[in-house]
């Protein structure tokens, strides 16, 4: 079987050696510092995934996110912010910007290990049918692309996912923890209000279609098609 890569990207050799030691039998490794380093690295090693420090000398972790987002290459590659900066803001600006998981330092090095095997495993069982109609949502799976109404719409990779489960669950009511562990499986860090905002975006997204996103209160989110 082969191994996934990984790009692990901190300016901390202290910290890159403790990764490279936690995950080297299981993946194959490659690392950055800066970022020229990241994105010359990304495009030459083509990761499974990426680890991302949010401080950095040069730049922020998060506009290299955007930046690794914006790409048609990298737009699906999954992305664990492992930063120092604590709290629930730091946590949602990483999310908004399409990283699936936020990892606060100081760090389980087996945690780490274990949400990186959880993360790859839920990208590899995704459904791969290649075209999924909804009414007036369609859902390209293998490149994650939304058209709603006709028009090409952008997703982050957690809003496709999310607009997936609730479409694939029409009419049934999801849970946030549901839908939390269905776009990020073991993050216990993460709360009620960045599923709340990311379930605003995707009304904002969706909102020409024929489709809306309802609150149940105490209960979580349908997604429900005006008759």
């Amino acid at each position: 079987m082969l191994k996934s890569k990984i790009l692990i990207v901190d300016d901390s050799e202290d910290v890159r050696l403790l990764i490279r030691k936690t995950l080297e039998n299981n993946f194959i490794l490659e690392e950055a510092q800066t970022s020229d380093e990241v994105m010359t690295k990304a495009y030459d090693f083509k990761p499974d995934l990426i680890v991302l420090d949010i401080m950095l000398p040069d730049t922020s972790g998060y506009e290299i996110c955007s930046q690794l987002k914006s790409k048609e290459e990298f737009k699906n590659t999954p992305i664990i912010f492992l930063s120092s900066k604590v709290g629930s803001n730091s946590r949602i600006t990483g999310y908004k910007l399409g990283a699936i998981q936020y990892i606060e330092k100081p760090f389980e090095p087996n945690e780490l290990k274990e949400v990186i095997t959880a993360v790859l495993k839920s990208v590899s069982s995704i459904d791969t049918s290649e075209i999924q109609n909804f009414d007036d949502i369609v859902l390209n799976i293998p490149s994650q692309e939304v058209h709603v109404t006709g028009e090409k719409i952008h997703f982050t990779s957690s809003e496709f996912k999310i607009i997936h489960l609730l479409l694939k669950n029409k009419n049934r009511v999801l849970s946030r923890e549901k839908i939390l562990d269905h776009i990020s499986p073991g993050n216990f860090s993460a709360n009620d209000r960045m599923i709340d905002t990311y379930i605003s975006a995707l009304r904002r997204k969706i909102k020409p279609s024929h489709f809306s996103i309802q609150s149940v209160y105490g209960e979580g989110y349908k997604i429900t098609l005006a008759s």
